[in-house]
């Protein structure tokens, strides 16, 4: 990477208003860790980076290595600079991705599968104590009235259902894929994960595509990708992938109803969240 920049032309990708908020709530200290601006570079009328400005150093120090480690790739923004709380990334040129687009198996194969490729770690399920977490998400749940207690007792016994010995893999994941995250390329065609803070490293691989499964992935999609990996070899991630989905459906949950009620006093639609872990039944 260059040790500097050349003076260009910034401008701001949020509108005024949204950039006055996010002031006067870092003045006030209220400012979410996980905030962060973003900006466009443009050298002589046209965009070349993408420039994110983050809440400390420390957060785009950890953005910058996941990048870096990650290597340059059709699917991912290259990293091209990091100097206190921002980093430059290549501005990626291209449309809003289309989940019900015909060619949407093959093109969100081709991504999720480039980053379970990169490399990663073995550990059994019985060592990464994600089964505990998961059965005390479901405590909290039912205790706080979300979900009951046959529901609760159904999603245990799933969870004490699957082998401790059971392989996962840690590495390269995209933690928030949702559409608007994610970009169809103007040269190639091709998705890219644009959102460069969700490129994650030691995550648990598999989380992303039961993610955007929950979201706007459909089943021909997921199958696609999940055959994919078994031909590429990643039958392991593949046979987990039943946990990862249960996980991933609990973890949501949980952290939708733990935040609600934080920062409203309540939790909202309970009804609703029953039913995301109901469907998981089916």
């Amino acid at each position: 990477m260059p040790a500097e920049l050349p003076a260009l032309t910034e401008r701001p990708v949020y509108p005024v208003m949204r950039r006055m908020r996010r002031a006067v709530l870092r003045r006030l200290g209220r400012w979410s860790r996980g905030a962060y601006d973003v900006r466009l570079v443009y050298d002589q009328g046209q965009p070349i980076y993408k420039k994110v400005v983050f809440n400390s150093d420390r957060q785009a120090q950890q953005v910058a290595s996941a990048l870096s480690a990650f290597g340059e790739s059709i699917h991912v923004p290259t990293l091209r600079h990091q100097a206190d709380n921002a980093i430059w990334v290549d501005y990626v040129a291209g449309h809003a991705f289309d989940p019900h687009a015909a060619d949407q198996p093959e093109g969100v194969a081709e991504c999720f599968t480039r980053f379970a490729l990169r490399p990663s770690r073995a550990v059994a399920l019985g060592e990464t104590g994600l089964a505990d977490e998961s059965h005390q998400r479901l405590n909290w749940l039912l205790n706080n009235a979300v979900i009951a207690p046959r529901l609760a007792d159904t999603l245990a016994a799933r969870i004490n259902a699957f082998d401790a010995g059971l392989v996962l893999r840690f590495g390269f994941d995209y933690a928030d894929p949702i559409a608007a995250n994610l970009l169809t390329r103007a040269d190639t065609g091709q998705i890219c994960a644009i959102d460069v803070k969700n490129v994650r490293q030691d995550a648990l691989v598999g989380l992303g595509v039961a993610k955007a499964h929950a979201r706007w992935l459909d089943d021909d999609g997921l199958r696609r990708i999940l055959s994919d990996w078994q031909s590429q070899g990643l039958a392991d991630v593949v046979a987990a992938f039943d946990f990862i989905r249960l996980y991933e459906r609990i973890e949501r949950v949980a952290r939708q109803a733990v935040t609600e009620k934080r920062s409203r006093g309540a939790i909202r639609k309970q009804n609703n969240k029953a039913d995301k872990l109901e469907a998981l039944l089916d």
